[in-house]
């Protein structure tokens, strides 16, 4: 990252660091609008008594807020404790912040008492007080409010409810260890930067954390003050005195920024309060709501599941320098994900097909343009993750980006072809032409050698496994045994099939007829190739994958449901497919395993070798409802609910265990799941849209809805504001039994509807 403004000098023998920073603007960065030098000393001792860097492998409940570039994730008492082994801190991009904001009156933690972040950018926080020796208990109140922008705004309020005035010691402790995300995780690297011993500017409002990395770059984190003046803030422990009068609440703000280099970046108007960021917080949402489909049910849990995914789509927006894309879950993976990018946007493109133009954007942006086997980059290549952190920018991993993965250039292929049936954007479309033209010569090339895509570990700091189960014993054959690269997975076939049709009839629009009967001609031979190499017919069903002497991977697994989603199966065959799905090694009772039970490797607390994820569930719904197998598709429907009813906030997980229904009155959580996770979130979007049967031409000016059927248990729906091209749409289905009744509401354009039973 070039430096800039910024003069530094190291003094022989000396532990001094003297930075002269000038803040310029540029773009998204926003100057912070004044000069100063700052004098800051490296602190020498160990961080954390030398402790290793360790990630926990436990589930521990977590409150998580997110906007932009920043994340916070706090505690089950909604603080972030020192020297934590779970993930907690303030986090921007890929570096940890803030990793320790601790409270105590009198010397006393706090008792919270309780907490709301059902915003996502904002949090409340109430605590009271335990016995100190000064207080009784529990005459004291606490209220965090807190709101992140690109600044974290925190309003804190205390009230008295002795009979007498107080005079209360509120200390609150901050401590960063900036540590990289995957140090977070767990990896321990032989040199780290000089991390800075806490600086206190000559106000006595304001402290400054800091740490320069190898690579020289300074980053900073800045915590200050308004409404009181700190008694100290020596070595990042603030020392606050308060006077409480009898039932009179006092208040006081803070304001934590993060630098790097001395840029903040707040692409917004600079907000000076809490008020005005929760002002500027609650008006981008209903914009950004404004620019999307409303969806109403007559079903109140339901409706308070799709608001939640709603909102979590909307906080798990990420910016990179190069665009705005979708960050994949929280804590571990709030960056730009080529797969669960575009997974979501499919997901949710009926809904936000905005939101869709920004993945398709951003990954094109990102595209691979030549070969280099360390990131796994090969020309037209569309990433698997992007990572920003010191551990990226300075080549210990291969992520900046990494393209470790078989199956994000079709899904990115088949988001640009959907997007334009929906928005009929020939415009857009030839602008990234080039770019399609591109990943569809990678992947022709891929295929050419053994007539399958297949993928294998480049460098010893890549993935061994690269589909979308790519933990690294996720392909096994029957008794176990892992299977031997490189591995042609069954589910980016049939993403390549569903992508050549896609790009096929985009051609066609853009009058590359030659080249759209191609694709047409390149995806009937692959379904017919597929069919032969993969079917198994001792289990009538779809082998894993191929290993790299092209033998069957005979284990059943959810993932030839995606083979059925994307329509490379015949008819007979894809019920086959889906009559296993439905049976009760595969089926737990919450919804669709990632592998049988019935197999040797099978475990219900793996991550991908019996786990149940909700967007491997929600594109098997939409492919058996696309069978005709209405009630298979609505009884997953309803289980997807009932596991969304259970979990707080009404959150889809990323994935949880596997157990059957009868073992537990609940589903039981996944050690480390994140939470929010964005194809979770788009889950319920998508099986949603699958019960409607949109089919948009919006270049015909054209929506087909396509024998439409509700479960019964949902009733009615409401969509407003649905864009197809240039037109608008309010529309109502009703569901009565076996049938489901359309109404239109309103119409703004030319959009025909035609409705097909």
């Amino acid at each position: 990252m070039a430096k800039i403004g910024e003069t530094s000098e190291f003094t022989s023998g000396s532990s001094l660091l003297v930075i002269d920073v000038t803040d310029i603007s540029h773009q998204s960065v926003k100057p912070v609008g004044f000069q100063e030098r700052r004098a800051y000393q490296a602190d020498v001792r160990p961080l954390c008594q030398g402790m290793p860097f360790v990630l926990t492998d436990s589930a521990h409940p977590r409150l998580v807020l997110k906007h932009g570039s920043h994340f916070l994730v706090l505690d089950q008492s909604a603080l972030v404790p020192s020297c934590n082994s779970l993930g907690y801190g303030y986090y921007r991009y890929d570096t940890r912040h803030l990793s320790q904001w601790e409270i105590y009156l009198d010397d006393i933690p706090l008792s919270l008492l309780s907490s709301d972040v059902k915003k996502g950018y904002g949090g409340t926080f109430l605590y009271t007080n335990p016995q100190t020796a000064h207080i009784a208990q529990q005459k004291v109140t606490i209220e965090r409010q807190l709101i992140l922008q690109d600044v974290l705004w925190e309003r804190l309020s205390i009230s008295n409810y002795d009979n007498k005035p107080l005079d209360l010691q509120l200390t609150i402790k901050f401590q960063s260890d900036f540590a990289d995300m995957f140090e977070v995780r767990g990896l321990n690297r032989p040199q780290r930067g000089t991390r800075m011993l806490p600086f206190v500017d000559e106000s006595g409002h304001k402290l400054y954390l800091a740490y320069q990395g190898v690579d020289g770059l300074l980053m900073e984190t800045i915590i200050e003050f308004f409404g009181i003046v700190p008694v100290s803030m020596e070595d990042g422990v603030v020392i606050l005195n308060v006077h409480a009068p009898i039932r009179e609440a006092r208040s006081f703000e803070i304001s934590v920024s993060t630098r790097w280099e001395g840029q903040e970046f707040t692409p917004y108007a600079h907000c000076t309060s809490f008020h005005d960021a929760l002002k500027q917080s609650e008006d981008q949402y209903r914009e950004w709501c404004g620019q999307s489909a409303s969806i109403g049910t007559n079903h109140d849990l339901f409706d308070l599941a799709l608001e939640r995914s709603f909102r979590d789509i909307y906080i798990l927006r990420q910016p990179s320098p190069k665009g705005l894309g979708l960050g994949a879950g929280i804590p571990w993976y709030a960056a730009i994900f080529g797969r669960d990018s575009a997974i979501a946007a499919l997901q949710t493109l009926p809904f936000m097909p905005q939101l869709a133009r920004q993945c398709i954007e951003v990954l094109a942006a990102y595209q691979g343009q030549k070969t280099d086997l360390f990131r796994a980059e090969r020309p037209g290549k569309i990433l698997h993750e992007l990572r920003l952190g010191e551990l990226a920018r300075t080549g210990v991993v291969p992520h900046s980006p990494y393209f470790g993965t078989v199956d994000a250039t079709q899904l990115w292929l088949m988001l640009f072809g959907k997007y334009i049936d929906w928005t009929g954007d020939l415009q857009f479309a030839h602008e990234l032409w080039p770019n399609v033209k591109l990943s569809m010569k990678w992947l022709e090339e891929e295929e050419s050698e053994t007539g399958f895509v297949r993928y294998r570990r480049e460098s010893e700091h890549g993935l061994e496994n690269q589909g979308w189960k790519d933990s690294g014993d996720s392909v096994m054959h029957k008794d176990g045994v892992l299977a031997k690269p490189p591995i042609a997975l069954c589910e980016p076939q049939a993403y390549l099939y569903a992508a050549r049709l896609e790009v096929g009839k985009v051609a066609k629009l853009l009058g590359h007829h030659s080249y759209a009967e191609k694709l047409l001609e390149q995806a009937e031979t692959l379904k017919e190739r597929f069919y032969k190499h993969f079917w198994m017919d001792n289990e009538e069903y779809i082998a894993l994958a191929l290993d790299g002497d092209g033998k069957q991977v005979q284990v059943i697994t959810s993932n030839p449901g995606h083979c059925i989603w994307c329509g490379i199966l015949d008819n007979d065959a894809a019920n086959k497919v889906a009559d296993k799905i439905m049976t009760s090694r595969l089926h737990s009772g919450w919804g669709i395993r990632t592998l049988s039970s019935g197999e040797v490797a099978f475990n219900p607390i793996s991550y991908h070798n019996g786990s149940v994820w909700p967007h491997d569930n929600a594109i098997i719904i939409e492919g058996i409802q696309k069978l005709g197998r209405t009630r298979d598709a609505h009884l997953l429907i309803l289980e997807m609910l009932e596991v969304a009813q259970l979990q707080p906030e009404f959150r889809l997980p990323e994935l949880f265990c596997g157990f059957i229904r009868e073992a537990s009155n609940k589903p039981i959580d996944y050690p480390v799941s994140c939470s929010p996770q964005a194809w979770a979130a788009g889950s319920l979007f998508q099986v949603l849209a699958c019960c409607l049967s949109f089919e948009p031409e919006a270049i015909n000016n054209i929506l087909k809805i396509n024998n439409p059927s509700l479960p019964s248990w949902l009733g009615k729906i409401e969509v407003r504001n649905l864009k197809v091209g240039e037109s608008k749409l309010d529309l109502a289905f009703n569901g009565e039994g076996e049938y489901t009744f359309l109404q239109i509401l309103k119409k703004t354009g030319k959009v025909r509807v035609i409705v097909e039973t």
